[in-house]
C-alpha cells in the first residue's frame, strides 16, 4: 500500500489528473478503496474526493500556479532547496546533498534534470527504500533530509485553490506522519 501511496502522489505532483481519470476514480470508488476512514485526516480528504466536482481546467490552472509558476512568485516549489537555503536557491548545496545520498545508496533512477531534492526525486528514492527494505536508511532520510516536506505541505493546503490538491496534501501529511511513526 506504501508504493501505491507514493505513485500516487508522483503521479499527481507530474501531472494534474484529467477529466476522464476524475470520473473514472469517482465511478469506481478509488478513493474508497485507498483511503482509511478511521483516521481523521484521510476522511476529511475522501470525503473532498467523493465529493469533487472541479474539472481538468481548474485542477490543472490551481496544478500550474502551485507548481510551475515562475520561482520569484510561485508558493510552493517541489524542491527542498527552496525552502532549505535562505537565498531561495532552485539548485544549492542540499541538493548536491541528497544527490550524492542518492548514489551512496545506487539509486540512480531519478531525474537529472531537476534538483535532485525536488519533491518527485525525492518521493521516487522513499520508494527505491521501501522496495529495497532499507528502513534504517529511510527513517534517516525522512528525518534528516525530507523534513521540509511539512513546510511544502502546509504550503499546499493553504494555498491550493482546488479541493483536488488541497486533498492530496492532506493524504500526504497523514501518510508521511504515519510511516515516520512506524519507522520509530
Amino acid at each position: 500500500m506504501q508504493i501505491l501511496a507514493i505513485n500516487i502522489f508522483i503521479s499527481f505532483l507530474q501531472n494534474p489528473p484529467s477529466d476522464f481519470l476524475l470520473k473514472k476514480m469517482k465511478e469506481e470508488g478509488f478513493w474508497r478503496e485507498f483511503l482509511q476512514v478511521n483516521k481523521p485526516l484521510q476522511a476529511k480528504a475522501l470525503k473532498i474526493l467523493t465529493n469533487l466536482n472541479e474539472n481538468e481546467n481548474f485542477i490543472a490552472s490551481d496544478y500550474t500556479s502551485l507548481f510551475l509558476s515562475d520561482t520569484d512568485f510561485v508558493k510552493a516549489p517541489l524542491y527542498a532547496s527552496f525552502y532549505l537555503s535562505k537565498d531561495k536557491e532552485i539548485y544549492s548545496l542540499n541538493s548536491q546533498k541528497v544527490r550524492e545520498i542518492f548514489i551512496k545508496h545506487n539509486f540512480l533512477e531519478f531525474f537529472d534534470k531537476e534538483p535532485a531534492d525536488s519533491m518527485i526525486n525525492e518521493l521516487l528514492f522513499i520508494r527505491y527504500l521501501i522496495k529495497s527494505k532499507d528502513f534504517e536508511s529511510l527513517a534517516r532520510f525522512l528525518k534528516e533530509d525530507f523534513s521540509w516536506f511539512f513546510e511544502w505541505n502546509l504550503d499546499v493546503l493553504n494555498n491550493a485553490k482546488s479541493e483536488f490538491y488541497k486533498a492530496l496534501a492532506m493524504i500526504m501529511k497523514d501518510f508521511f506522519e504515519e510511516l515516520i511513526i512506524n519507522l520509530k
